[in-house]
């Protein structure tokens, strides 16, 4: 009998390297957002696209908002419309953003058959002024030329709906448990194809074309106004969506800042319907890989430290995990399934999920 010290047999290195491979070809074939050009004057960086209006959906996000309004006045041009929508908060979200000079739009009663955040970004698309709109949420921080760069794919695509995914700036130890989830939605972009029916789109910072928007009725679509995960039911909405990846300083948040039960929250309810909607290819790869990173580590020392280097190299790409971080992948993917068990059943058997005092249905 082999022990864990030894090196593993035939069949099970096969196994290994062929979910260990689908890890790579995840995270080779990601794309990341170009990168900024910083020598340019700010003047002049800020006449360089067309004008945009950012709507920022927020619902009890005071503290952030009061944040990301100063970040946004920053790198955002003259013209630029920021609108925030006030999704029924019970703190001074409301009162933040008209401090801040933004447009403010009230949310207060949610109509039935709508999900909260689809509700408030098509209140702020309508109260938009310009033709290429930006949905921020209100715990993303941009660089200089993020809304630059978003704005010119979108010009490259201009049917598609374009979007990425921030790079996860963690800060207590119990937020790197989201070390996989946020490698996992990197991955599940990159082995698509943005015109395939299961289409990947980022919500944190994206951008579409008002007249593209509009013309399939936008979050008020039928398919997306309730979804639990509106940017993925919005991506299959659009003709088309090239999704991306954030590069740390240009695109960044920090996701659950409250802890663990905001984190085990947040991804249950990213899982409910997220798991359901992966391209298939995507859903293949990404349970190849998993698979090798559990079934790895308990067959031989080898096929960890292998795994371990991989995670280390991968994670790095969307967030501030460490070394650390990657030697205690076993407990991260411990962490992973059994929020997805818990989410895969909780759809299924209660049809519900909680989010933000909310009740939201999974079905």
């Amino acid at each position: 009998m082999r022990g864990w010290w030894s090196a593993p047999g035939p069949v099970s290195a096969a196994l290994f390297l062929v979910g260990w491979c689908a890890g790579w070809v995840g995270f080779l074939r990601a794309r990341t957002l170009p990168p900024s050009d910083d020598e340019a004057p700010v003047s002049e960086r800020r006449s360089e696209r067309t004008a945009v209006s950012v709507v920022i959906p927020c619902r009890n996000e005071a503290t952030n908002l009061a944040e990301l309004l100063p970040n946004l006045r920053a790198v955002l041009r003259d013209a630029d419309q920021i609108v925030v929508v006030d999704d029924d908060s019970s703190d001074a979200t409301a009162r933040v953003a008209v401090d801040h000079g933004a447009e403010l739009v009230r949310a207060s009663s949610l109509p039935d058959g709508w999900a909260g955040k689809s509700h408030a970004c098509w209140l702020g698309a309508q109260a938009g002024a310009h033709e290429v709109v930006v949905f921020i949420d209100a715990d993303v921080r941009l660089g200089a030329r993020a809304v630059d760069r978003l704005v010119e794919c979108l010009c490259a695509h201009p049917g598609a709906v374009v979007s990425v995914m921030p790079f996860h700036r963690t800060g207590r130890v119990v937020e790197r448990l989201s070390m996989l989830f946020n490698t996992v939605s990197s991955m599940v972009a990159s082995l698509g194809s943005p015109h395939e029916p299961r289409r990947v789109a980022y919500g944190p910072f994206l951008a579409v074309r008002r007249s593209e928007y509009m013309k399939i009725g936008g979050h008020s679509h039928e398919s997306v106004r309730g979804a639990v995960v509106e940017d993925l039911a919005l991506a299959r909405a659009m003709p088309a969506a090239v999704a991306m990846l954030g590069r740390a300083g240009e695109v960044e948040y920090r996701m659950y800042p409250h802890g663990a039960r905001q984190m085990l929250e947040g991804w249950t309810k990213n899982t409910a319907i997220g798991a359901a909607s992966v391209p298939r290819w995507s859903a293949l790869f990404i349970i190849a890989w998993i698979v090798s990173l559990c079934g790895g580590t308990v067959t031989s020392v080898w096929c960890y430290a292998a795994s371990a280097v991989q995670v280390a190299v991968v994670s790095r790409r969307v967030g501030n995990f460490g070394a650390v971080s990657a030697a205690l992948f076993p407990l991260h993917a411990f962490v992973f399934v059994a929020v997805a068990v818990r989410s895969l059943s909780r759809a299924a058997l209660v049809g519900s999920v909680g989010w933000r005092g909310r009740r939201i249905p999974t079905r």
